[in-house]
């Protein structure tokens, strides 16, 4: 229901001003199953195309589950990262390639994959951040899992990148 009510341009101030909202679906996020996880994700969604909802809910935490969602195969949760690349989430992602655990690596690749596959803009940005030259330094990584990604993404930047 409260998807329903969030694709409601003016619904989507009500509902990100009212102090707990954006933190209830983001631990609906976080705790719930199935059916309450992609309810969740969708009213975020639809409350995040307003910016100042972008800001709430990043301060709530939904980046770092919205990731693991969509790790997971979960595509709604990619088009949210992408809603919310106004908050810096290309700049962490790029921070953990670089400086971040091999899984974190896994996991940052396996983010910024699809990002940049549905999203120039995202695209851009990762190539302007430096994850190309990342990449081909970690072209050599011991776990095969990040060297398949690696591939995988540099195929996706250079791709987006003669298609313009």
């Amino acid at each position: 229901m409260l998807t329903s009510l969030a694709v409601v341009e003016v619904n989507k101030v009500t509902i990100g001003a009212y102090p707990y909202a954006i933190g209830a679906l983001v631990s609906l996020l976080k705790d719930g199953k199935g059916q309450e996880k992609k309810e969740a994700v969708t009213a975020i969604y639809a409350i995040c195309s307003f910016p100042d909802n972008q800001r709430r809910a990043v301060q709530c935490g939904a980046v770092p589950i919205l990731l693991r969602i969509a790790d997971s195969g979960f595509d709604k949760a990619v088009e949210v990262m992408v809603l919310l690349r106004f908050n810096g989430c290309v700049r962490i992602l790029v921070r953990v390639l670089r400086n971040g655990s091999s899984r974190g690596i896994q996991y940052a690749l396996l983010t910024l994959n699809p990002l940049c596959l549905y999203s120039e803009e995202i695209c851009g940005e990762a190539r302007r951040e430096g994850v190309l030259e990342i990449c081909m330094r970690l072209l050599d990584d011991e776990n095969e899992k990040i060297r398949r990604s690696i591939s995988n993404l540099i195929k996706v930047l250079i791709g987006n990148h003669l298609m313009r």
